[in-house]
Order: structure tokens, then sequence, then C-alpha cells
């Protein structure tokens, strides 16, 4: 009987070896997948980053671009303004509106230079001096 004792040991210890075996196969290949589904997660985390990256580039061209944008809408608004001096100038239906007396008042706003009030309005360039210093002290003598 203790042979049959052993032996039923024996067949315990082997089934034990079986089961223990088998446990640890099935841990492995969890093991073994969750190893890639985090070498896939890396991957595309690197994929994400590198995109953000690419956007964060293209956020700051714009913002600079815009800049530009800005700058030249500011110019642009200068030239029209310039170009409308000029045209009412120009345009100025009355002779005595005209001559002096729109020189002195486009002066007065500061809408005029010199070298506007010496070819538009035919002003010498002493008398154009004089009209910009009586109408804006701090300006001095602009050059056009």
């Amino acid at each position: 009987m203790n042979q049959y004792w052993l032996i039923g040991v024996a067949a315990a210890a082997l089934v034990l070896a079986v089961v223990c075996l088998i446990a640890i196969a099935r841990v492995q290949s969890a093991l073994k997948a969750q190893t890639s589904n985090a070498r896939w997660l890396q991957a595309r985390m690197e994929r994400i980053e590198n995109e953000q990256g690419s956007i964060e580039s293209a956020l700051a061209g714009l913002g600079r671009h815009m800049d530009d944008f800005d700058k030249k809408l500011v110019q642009q608004a200068k030239q029209m303004e310039h170009v409308q001096t000029r045209f009412e100038s120009v345009t100025a239906s009355d002779s005595t509106e005209r001559g002096f007396e729109h020189a002195l008042r486009l002066s007065a706003q500061g809408r005029v230079t010199l070298q506007e009030l010496v070819d538009d309005f035919g002003l010498s360039e002493s008398e154009a001096q004089l009209l910009l210093r009586i109408n804006q002290p701090n300006a001095g003598t602009r050059a056009g």
C-alpha cells in the first residue's frame, strides 16, 4: 500500500507540475501580448507627438504670416489716406479752396507733407515750411 501511496503522490505532483507549466505558458503569452500592446502604444504616442510638433510649427508660421499681413494692412491704410489727401487736393472744385486755404486746412489737420504743399498747391518751399511750422510746431518740416 505504501507503493500506491507513493504513486498517487507522484501522480499528483506530476499533475501539479503540468498545471504549473500551463499557467506559466499562459502568463508568458499574456506578457508578450502586453509587451506588444505597450510597443504599439509607444509608437502611437511618438506619432502623435510628431504631429503635435508639426501643428505647433505650422501655427507659429501662421502667426508670423498674420503679423506680416497686419503690418501690410496698416501700410495700405496709410497709403490710402495719403492718396485720399492728394485726391482731395487735386479735385477741389473751388480755385480759392484749392489754393492757400485748402493747403492751410490740410496742414492744420496734419494730412499734408512739405513736398505735397510744394507740388500740389504751388507754394514755395519756404512758404510750405512756414505753413507746417505754424500748424504743426512739433513736426518741423516733414519730408514726403
